[in-house]
Parts: structure tokens; C-alpha cells; sequence
């Protein structure tokens, strides 16, 4: 008996890996996404209001750029539908 014959899985345990991959892969990038997403709202709340995020930040309120950025992907996402 070699060494080799070890490490050989069961045909069963392929396709378990074969879709934990799979899902593993599918989070990561739905998390990609939903990151590129907020960071790309954040840069645009900055340019375009940029007194509404230096007053949230500066009294420590986050909840009100939240509420904004919130509002900001929602129109993004609406118009997006719309769009298709």
C-alpha cells in the first residue's frame, strides 16, 4: 500500500468541495461588489455634499451620512432598474 493511495478522496467528497468553492467564490464577490458599491457612494457624497459628511463627522453623528449614503445607493440602484 503507497503513500499515494492515502490522499485519495471518495468520489463524494468532490462535488462537496466542487460547490463549497463554488459559494465561497459567489460571497466573495457579491462582497466585492457591495464594497465597490459604498466606497464608490461614499467618494460620491464627499464631492458632491461635502458639508453634509464634514457636519456628520464632525458632531459624530453617523447615522445622518448612513441615511444619505442609504438614499444615495437606492437612487443608484433605481435608476439602474429603470435603465434595464
Amino acid at each position: 500500500m503507497s503513500a499515494r493511495s492515502n490522499t485519495i478522496e471518495s468520489p463524494a467528497v468532490r462535488p462537496i468541495r466542487q460547490t463549497l468553492a463554488r459559494i465561497g467564490f459567489g460571497i466573495t464577490g457579491m462582497v466585492a461588489v457591495a464594497t465597490s458599491l459604498l466606497s464608490g457612494a461614499t467618494i460620491w457624497l464627499v464631492l458632491t455634499r461635502p458639508v453634509t459628511m464634514a457636519d456628520a463627522l464632525g458632531e459624530g453623528q453617523v447615522t445622518q451620512m448612513v441615511r444619505v449614503l442609504a438614499g444615495l445607493v437606492v437612487s443608484m440602484l433605481r435608476d439602474l432598474v429603470s435603465y434595464l
